[in-house]
This record gives C-alpha cells, sequence and structure tokens, in this order.
C-alpha cells in the first residue's frame, strides 16, 4: 500500500473500525493471483463516520440501493479504487435480480455479512489488522480441493444469476461443482430468464477469460442454463457432421474451436473477443440446415454461415454484447465468411480482392478463425495451408496497397472535376477505379486514375 492507502486504514482502525479484505480479494490472493478489485468490509462504524473520514482521504461516492456501498478513490491515484461496505443482511423480494431486501448495520459481525455471500470460496476475509482468515464456512478447504460449493441452500432462489457465476468460477479456476450444489443449479436453471441481459453478458465476458472456456458451456449445457441464454448453441446438441473430431456433434466441435481461438499458439489474434464469438456461432446454423444429399450421398449444411450469421446478430443484440465491448459487425463478418477457400496458390489479385471484401482490419482474424475451425477438426494439425495464404496476405498488407476507395489517390471532388455529377454515380465511377487498382496496384496515382476516369467518361458519352 502507499501512504495514502496506509493512512486511510490506519484512520479506520484507529477508530474503532473492523477493517476487512473480502470476497474475490482474499480468494484470489490464496490462488496466487492478481486482483484488480479491492473490497473492503467496515465494522463498528456507522456510515456517516465512514464517509466523513474517508473524505479526508479521497473522493466518496455513496452507491447501491440504500447507499450501504461506498465507492472510494484514494488521493493521488487516479486509476485505482476501492469497493467499500458495512456488514448488510440480503433477503430476496422477488424474481429479478436487483429485488432484495437489504439492512446495513455496522455492529453485525463479518461472520454475518459472509454468509449472504454465494460460494464458499467468496466467502471468506482477511481481518487487516491481526492478518486473521475469517472462514466460517470452510471456504479456504473448498478452495485447496479445488470444490465450488454454494453457501446456502437457497443461492440460486435468492439470486439465480448465481448459477451463472458458479459456472464462469468452476471455468475459470478449475472447479468441480459439488453434488448438492451442482443439483440447486439444475433445479432453478429456468431462473436465469429473470436475469438482465447486461448482467448476464458480463459473465459470460467472465467465462471467455478460461484457458478452456468450453469447460463452462459443457457446464451450462449439462444444467439446463445453456438453452435460456443461448438456444441455438443447444439446437446443435446431438447434430452428427461425420467428418470431425472424435465424430464430434456440432456443439462438441465447436467447444473445440472455441478454445483454440481462446488460446493457440498458432493464432496471434487468440482471446479476442470477436474472435471467440465468431467461433462460438460460426457453424450455429447447422442445425437448421442440415440435409442428406443422396446423390453424395452424406450429410450437408448448406449455407449455413449465412444463416449463422443472422442468428448470432439476433442473439448478440438480445444479450446487449456492446456491453462488454464486442464490434458486433466485424465479429458478423467472420462468422458470414469463414468457408473461405484456403488454397495459399491465390494470384495476389485474387488476395486483394480477398483483402477488400472481407477489410484489412478484419481479414486476418477471419484466417485465425480458420484455423481455430481447423483445430476442431479431423485433423487440428493440418494448418499449413492457411498458414501459407496467411503469411501472403501479411505481405500483401504491408504493401500498403489499396483495398478501399478512400485508399484511391482521387476523390470524389475530383470526380465532379471531370464532369460527373453529384450523387450515386460518384460511387459507381469510384468502385469502378478500385477495380482496377485492386488488378494493378501501380495504377493507383492522381494522374493515371484522371486519366482512366476521363476515358471511361468519353466512352460513355459516346
Amino acid at each position: 500500500m502507499n501512504k495514502e492507502k496506509s493512512n486511510f486504514i490506519k484512520a479506520l482502525l484507529e477508530k474503532g473500525a473492523g477493517v476487512y479484505e473480502v470476497g474475490g480479494t482474499v480468494r484470489d490472493r490464496l490462488l496466487g493471483l492478481e486482483h484488480k478489485d479491492r473490497d473492503l468490509l467496515v465494522t463498528s462504524l456507522p456510515l456517516t463516520e465512514l464517509t466523513h473520514l474517508l473524505k479526508n482521504f479521497g473522493e466518496v461516492l455513496l452507491v447501491g440501493k440504500s447507499f450501504g456501498v461506498i465507492k472510494f478513490y484514494p488521493k493521488g491515484e487516479p486509476h485505482e479504487s476501492y469497493d467499500i461496505a458495512l456488514p448488510r443482511r440480503e433477503m430476496s423480494s422477488g424474481p429479478g435480480h436487483r429485488d432484495f431486501e437489504i439492512s446495513f448495520d455496522p455492529s453485525l459481525p463479518a461472520e454475518i455479512d459472509l454468509s449472504r455471500r454465494d460460494f464458499t470460496i467468496n466467502a471468506m476475509a482477511k481481518e487487516i489488522a491481526t492478518d486473521r482468515l475469517v472462514d466460517p464456512f470452510n471456504g479456504q478447504e473448498d478452495l485447496r480441493n479445488r470444490l465450488l460449493r454454494m453457501v446456502s441452500d437457497k443461492a440460486f432462489e435468492e439470486d439465480p444469476l448465481r448459477i451463472l457465476r458458479g459456472i464462469q468460477f468452476a471455468a475459470r479456476f478449475q472447479l468441480t461443482v459439488e453434488e448438492k450444489t451442482y443439483e440447486a443449479m439444475s433445479r432453478n436453471a429456468s431462473l436465469i430468464k429473470t436475469i438482465s441481459a447486461e448482467r448476464i453478458a458480463e459473465e459470460i465476458r467472465k467465462l471467455l477469460s478460461a484457458e478452456k472456456p468450453s469447460f463452462g458451456f459443457i457446464l451450462m449445457q449439462k444444467t439446463g442454463v445453456l438453452k435460456d441464454i443461448f438456444p441455438e448453441l443447444e439446437e446443435n446438441v446431438g447434430v452428427k457432421q461425420g467428418n470431425k473430431f472424435q465424430d464430434d456433434d456440432v456443439f462438441m466441435h465447436t467447444m473445440r474451436v472455441l478454445d483454440a481461438s481462446r488460446k493457440d499458439t498458432a493464432i496471434p489474434y487468440s482471446g479476442t473477443l470477436e474472435l471467440m464469438l465468431s467461433a462460438l456461432y460460426h457453424d450455429v446454423g447447422k442445425a437448421r440446415t442440415q440435409r442428406f444429399d443422396p446423390a453424395k450421398n452424406r450429410i450437408t449444411f448448406y449455407c449455413h454461415q449465412t444463416v449463422s450469421r443472422k442468428m448470432a446478430k439476433k442473439r448478440f443484440e438480445a444479450l446487449k454484447f456492446s456491453t462488454i465491448g464486442l464490434k458486433t459487425e466485424e465479429t458478423l463478418n467472420m462468422i458470414e465468411n469463414h468457408m473461405f477457400q484456403t488454397k495459399s496458390f491465390f494470384s495476389e489479385r485474387a488476395i486483394r480482392r480477398f483483402i477488400n471484401k472481407i477489410g484489412p482490419d478484419v481479414i486476418l482474424k477471419l484466417v485465425d478463425l480458420r484455423i481455430a475451425d481447423n483445430r476442431g477438426g479431423r485433423y487440428p494439425e493440418g494448418i499449413r495451408g492457411v498458414l501459407k495464404l496467411r503469411k501472403r496476405i501479411g505481405e500483401e498488407l504491408e504493401k500498403k496497397t489499396p483495398f478501399s476507395i478512400k485508399d484511391l489517390a482521387i476523390n470524389g471532388h475530383d470526380m465532379m472535376k471531370l464532369g460527373v455529377p453529384e450523387g450515386p454515380l460518384i460511387g459507381k465511377s469510384l468502385k469502378e477505379l478500385l477495380e482496377v487498382v485492386l488488378d494493378d496496384p501501380s495504377k493507383n496515382t492522381r494522374e493515371e486514375l484522371m486519366k482512366i476516369a476521363e476515358e471511361k467518361i468519353k466512352k460513355e458519352k459516346k
């Protein structure tokens, strides 16, 4: 702690307050992990006194339904903040995540506050004055045994979001869900529908940070949560393809692709939200496009990529994934175009047109999606052709070749000087010039393009 931080905690202790680190801060420290959030519990000090004292050391904001939680920003630390709470009791008063009756009482011991937590691994506190671990539910032992166990039998009834939180904890920390906890998750799975899209999106974001996010999605499917959050993924459970690793169905193939998109040495953009969500939804339309082709004597999924894009768009909007930073159009572009040909002997002209079609900012991420797709297939090591194509695309990008109208050496004003009327004809003319430049980038000079445009105009007037 720096000086200011030490001073505000020292002042709290001198006032007779009990100060505890709580929740994820304690859990992550026991796991040897960094934890960005700094959560403190302060007992034996009324809210008015607490806020008055803290204002001497930084900025204080009251947040929460009943102003029982303080957001504290220490002086001189613009990027640091603490969530400081009084001990409280919570009682569910309705089906929604925000439907709680909350009572704050500084005289309550830390153990009472911890009893309202979701899982034992989060129901621990470290008393700062003594460094004593307060662990009324044996969370440290569960953490040591890699076990996820609910604190209360009514944990998920009181707050259904805890089901999804438990799933992402299990995936991120490689935990086994204790039997009664698993049964309670499954029994209350349908209650997830009462939770707001924004809260669900945030838990999915955390789940995608797991080293193997498939662990969480498979657990969602087994507990019955998947069908209410990602019903399109649920549709693909049991949909056979016959040409995938270990005869995977579409869902399990998707899980392998998802894991590769999260972490694979051959995938530079691994771990990005756009790549991972495009991996999750790239084949989601297969359940709706599955057909048997008698002539080819095999199952086909014609145009599944187009159907997948439409389904992904609807789901991403419903779950408000833009709130977690997803570039939706970029992701949909990758889903729709993931079936591109990968022949590495494409001509330079063909590669330039490919980049033009997809966009220079997206093209390498799309190639990474194809590598992830291959990793989830029957021959996961068969990526040599894709790697060669990526190398050639990279070389073309390094040349700063014009790939869009904005990269042309002339613009709409130049076209108007040649007599092209303002309106759609200008766009049409510039697109024609871009086609010329994609065929031969050396022609992207003002002199050359003005000459070509002038000749085209003369021909059209004849």
